[in-house]
C-alpha cells in the first residue's frame, strides 16, 4: 500500500516498490459500536484553495501517554501500525514482534500470540481485526490468518492466497478489503488498473468492487494471475489512491492528485463528494537533488540511472492527499504532503457531511496512528528519544 504506514501511506515508486504489501497498514480502521447514518441523498460540495487557506487552525497538545518504550516493554519500537477494534480497544502491530491490544482504562496490554517463524506463530504481520468472538490476524510470510480468543489464546490458522507486490488484502476496522495494482489488458504492456474489493473474509478473491480506475502514471507487464510487474519509469511521487471504511462499511477515498474525495456505500451509491482543483504542493529540483542524496549516495550506477529516469518522468507538483483516517463516529482525517524540505505536515478534520471544517500540522516525525475525532492516537520520539505512542488533543488555540 508503501511505507508502513495504512498514518502516511504514500509510495514513492524509485526506492519503494517492495512495500506496496504493507500500504494496508496505513488505513486506520473504524469500530463498529456507533453506526454512522448517513443521507441517501448525495451531498456535493467544492473547496478552493482559498477555502483550505482560511479554515480554523487547530492545535495539537498532548494527552495521556499509552506507552514508552525502552525495547523490552510491548510499546512498538518502529513503524507501529494500529487499527481500531471494538468498544474503545485498538490493535498495535510491527515487524517481528507480538501484536498488542490496547484497552480504555487498562495499563497495559493483551498480547495476541507469539511472533516468530515456528508453527502456529506469526512473523510478518499485515493487518489485525476483530471477530465476534475474538480476534484474526494476517500474516505475510507464509500467507494464512491465524485466530484468537478474546483472552489473546491461539485457536486455529488457514492458508491463504499468497500476498505480493500486485495483490493485498487487510482490514479497516473490522471490514475485510483487497487492493490490487494490474495490467489493463492481454497486451504486453498496458497501464496499470487499481482496484480495492471489500471482501468477506481473508482469502476471498471476490467481493464487491469498491473503487476501480485507470493508474495513468504505471505501466505494466501481464505476467501471471496473482503478479503483474512494472515496466518503465516510475514517477518519483507517485501515489496509489488512500483510502479508509468507515464503520457502516463505507469507503472514503481519494486520486490523491488534487484535495478531491469521495464517500459511497459498497455498492457504489454516493454519499457526499468533494470536489476540487488544488493540487499538491510543487516538486522543487531542490526535493530530487536531495532525494537521491538521501537514499542513493551509495548505490551503484545502474540504480541511480533508474532513479534519473524515474525523476525525468515525475509531475509539477506532489500529491495533495497522501492518506486517510476514519474515526469511530465516521468523521474522516485526511494527511497532506510530506516533503523532504518541510519539517511538519498537514492535516485536514472533515465531518459526516462531507464538510471540510478545520486543519492542523504536525512534526513529520510524529507517525498518526489512529484518529477518534477530536484526538489522535500518534508515535512519535519521547523522552531521551525513546520511542512511544501518545494520545494528542485536538483544540482551539
Amino acid at each position: 500500500m508503501r511505507e508502513r504506514l495504512i498514518g502516511t501511506s504514500r509510495w514513492r515508486g524509485a526506492h519503494a516498490m517492495a512495500p506496496w504489501v504493507l500500504m494496508l497498514a496505513a488505513l486506520a480502521g473504524c469500530s463498529r459500536e456507533k453506526p454512522v447514518i448517513t443521507s441517501h441523498t448525495p451531498v456535493e460540495r467544492t473547496v478552493t484553495a482559498a477555502q483550505l487557506d482560511s479554515l480554523p487552525q487547530l492545535a495539537a497538545t498532548d494527552g495521556r501517554l499509552i506507552c514508552q518504550s525502552d525495547g523490552a516493554s510491548p510499546c512498538p519500537i518502529s513503524a507501529a501500525i494500529a487499527n481500531w477494534l471494538r468498544d474503545g480497544t485498538f490493535a498495535t502491530w510491527e515487524l517481528h514482534r507480538q501484536v498488542q491490544i490496547w484497552s480504555p482504562g487498562k495499563v497495559d496490554p493483551t498480547a495476541l500470540g507469539e511472533s516468530g517463524a515456528g508453527e502456529n506463530k506469526y512473523n510478518y504481520v499485515v493487518s489485525v481485526a476483530a471477530t465476534p468472538s475474538g480476534y484474526q490476524i494476517i500474516d505475510g510470510s507464509p500467507p494464512h490468518v491465524l485466530l484468537y480468543d478474546r483472552a489473546g489464546k491461539y485457536l486455529s490458522s488457514r492458508p491463504i492466497p499468497p500476498v505480493a507486490l500486485t495483490r493485498a488484502m487487510g482490514f479497516s476496522g473490522t471490514v475485510t478489503f483487497m487492493q490490487s495494482v494490474r495490467a489493463s489488458s492481454a497486451d504486453s504492456i498496458s497501464p496499470a488498473t487499481f482496484e480495492l474489493r471489500q471482501i468477506d473474509s481473508p482469502g476471498d478473491t471476490l467481493g464487491i468492487s469498491a473503487v476501480k480506475l485507470q493508474l495513468p502514471w504505471l505501466r505494466m507487464k501481464r505476467m501471471q494471475a496473482v503478479q503483474d510487474s512494472v515496466a518503465g519509469p516510475v514517477p518519483l511521487f507517485a501515489l496509489l489512491p488512500p483510502f479508509t471504511f468507515t464503520p457502516d462499511s463505507d469507503v472514503v477515498w481519494s486520486t490523491g492528485e488534487r484535495f478531491a474525495i469521495k464517500r459511497q456505500s459498497s455498492q457504489g451509491a454516493l454519499r457526499w463528494s468533494i470536489a476540487s482543483d488544488v493540487a499538491g504542493p510543487p516538486v522543487g529540483a531542490d526535493e530530487i537533488s536531495k532525494l537521491r542524496s538521501q537514499f542513493l549516495a551509495k548505490a551503484p550506477p545502474q540504480l541511480l540511472a533508474s532513479f534519473d529516469s524515474n525523476a525525468a518522468h515525475t509531475g509539477k507538483t506532489h500529491p495533495a492527499i497522501v492518506g486517510l483516517l476514519a474515526a469511530p463516529d465516521g468523521r474522516v482525517l485526511v494527511v497532506g504532503p510530506s516533503m523532504i524540505t518541510r519539517d511538519s505536515v498537514t492535516f485536514y478534520t472533515v465531518d459526516n457531511g462531507g464538510m471540510v471544517t478545520a486543519k492542523f500540522d504536525l512534526p513529520k516525525g510524529a507517525r498518526v496512528l489512529l484518529f477518534a475525532g477530536d484526538s489522535l492516537a500518534v508515535q512519535r520520539a519521547g523522552a531521551n528519544a525513546q520511542p512511544e505512542l501518545r494520545w494528542l488533543l485536538l483544540r482551539k488555540p
